[in-house]
């Protein structure tokens, strides 16, 4: 079985590589590597989710196409996760056996990470987003490769606040499990119940301490969580 793994604003592909020794050697672990991003910066860089995902489909369509597999996104990744779903479904593609979303609310919400993310500068999105994750401050000394950065986060944070799908457009085939973390800053008085409107199945919801990235910490009881959901411990 597969698990693929969507990223982050400003993540990269590489950053899920450490849950691989927590996991059953018989899941194969599969970053999905967003275009323009790290591993592929000399492809284009786009600013809509339909179109990431649509590039991300055309990469991996004969894996999704080969056998069981399982999703993993994390706030922006949950994003990607739903319209990843949805062009699968219009194609007639092999669906996934479950999907786990984390940090981030239902895509039918009006929920911003950023209230202005469509009219804020650069600055004003970096300023926020750091100010309220301080785990995910890069300790890197290089500017020019902090700008580099920078430009990915705001146009993911971009990308993601501009980004809506209901439940009669998308509706999961498979059951889900929410992750979040308790001082998350970015889900204040947010209801993660939102998520059980995307799916006929069930839908767990799981909170572990910690800021938006919560699982930093909590790595072994994630992925004890997911390979229990896989049928796999």
């Amino acid at each position: 079985m597969i698990l693929f793994f969507l990223p982050h604003a400003g993540g990269a592909a590489k950053s899920y590589s450490s849950f691989k020794r927590f996991l059953p050697k018989e899941l194969n672990v599969v970053p999905m590597e967003l275009s323009g991003h790290f591993t592929r910066s000399s492809e284009p860089l786009f600013t809509d989710i339909p179109s990431c995902v649509s590039d991300l489909l055309d990469r991996h369509a004969e894996r999704i196409n080969e056998g069981e597999y399982a999703i993993f996104g994390h706030s922006l990744g949950t994003m990607l996760s739903a319209e990843l779903v949805h062009q699968i479904k219009k194609r007639g593609m092999n669906e996934p056996k479950h999907i786990f979303l984390s940090g981030r609310c239902a895509p039918d919400e009006p929920i911003k990470c950023f209230r202005n993310s469509d009219t804020a500068t650069d600055e004003e999105i970096i300023d926020f987003f750091y100010s309220g994750t301080p785990s995910a401050m890069p300790k890197i000394d290089d500017e020019e490769l902090i700008n580099q950065l920078n430009r990915l986060l705001c146009t993911d944070v971009r990308m993601c606040d501009s980004f809506r799908i209901t439940p009669d457009e998308v509706k999961f085939g498979c059951d889900i499990t929410v992750f979040e973390g308790t001082e998350d800053a970015m889900l204040k008085g947010v209801d993660m119940n939102g998520w059980k409107r995307f799916t006929d199945g069930s839908c767990d919801i799981i909170k572990f301490s910690g800021d938006h990235f919560y699982y930093n910490q909590h790595k072994e009881e994630i992925c004890g969580i997911i390979a229990e959901k896989l049928g796999l411990k």
